[in-house]
């Protein structure tokens, strides 16, 4: 499927709880129950799909996985907006293996618990993260903005940035030495307490089949 995606991220310091009871007061439902993902971002050796804006991901559910494709990204409305092309893929771990062998490493891995919520035309999602907790919402800009404003958020607080680049600034500000966005990071002064994941639920999703622990390949500075 393909279609122009337009969406923002909003910081969120209440309780997921108490925004999920929010969402639901306005009219919100249930959409996807809460359920981990983790992302692997793709790349050749010489980033060329950063370099012109463009993202390749596989999303690894224990529902399946999905293949994405962005292109670059305009800001428009305070919203970001971009052509995005996405379609189910039976085993993703596969897949990866397929994409590596035609020179696709992985440059980034990102996880997420995340409940989805739909209020037409909004879809609307809780992410729990390692670097902190965040709501996406997808849709025409300017029913994201009215929206938004009956959550209390104004456009000044609206985020269009990936989650790569919000953990690159988080792992400088925060001394993280993982280099991807996974539950159990650890800081590097402080000792080793894991970052927005309890150890229990660490080991529950990880043991799931198709979530083994990937190595991280860097593109070569060529």
């Amino acid at each position: 499927m393909e279609h122009r995606e337009t969406e923002i991220k909003l910081k969120l310091d209440a309780p997921i709880a108490r925004v999920a009871a929010r969402l639901r007061s306005l009219g919100a439902t249930l959409h996807q129950p809460r359920h981990f993902e983790d992302n692997i971002i793709l790349d050749d050796s010489r980033g060329r799909l950063r370099r012109g804006g463009s993202l390749l991901r596989v999303r690894l559910t224990p529902a399946g996985s999905i293949l994405t494709f962005k292109g670059p990204r305009r800001i428009i409305g305070g919203a970001k907006t971009r052509v995005e092309i996405e379609t189910d893929v039976s085993d993703g771990a596969l897949l990866l293996r397929i994409l590596d062998r035609v020179g696709m490493k992985c440059t980034f891995r990102y996880q997420k618990l995340r409940t989805v919520y739909r209020r037409a035309p909004i879809l609307i999602t809780l992410d729990e993260t390692p670097i902190g907790n965040y709501l996406e919402m997808e849709g025409p800009v300017g029913r994201i903005t009215r929206f938004a404003g009956r959550l209390g958020f104004e456009r000044g607080r609206f985020i269009t940035a990936t989650y790569h680049e919000l953990f690159l600034s988080y792992r400088k500000t925060h001394h993280v030495k993982s280099k991807d966005m996974v539950f159990g990071i650890e800081r590097r002064k402080g000792g080793s307490m894991p970052i927005g994941i309890s150890m229990g639920e660490k080991t529950r999703v990880s043991s799931r089949r198709g979530f083994r622990a990937m190595s991280t390949r860097r593109p070569s500075s060529r």
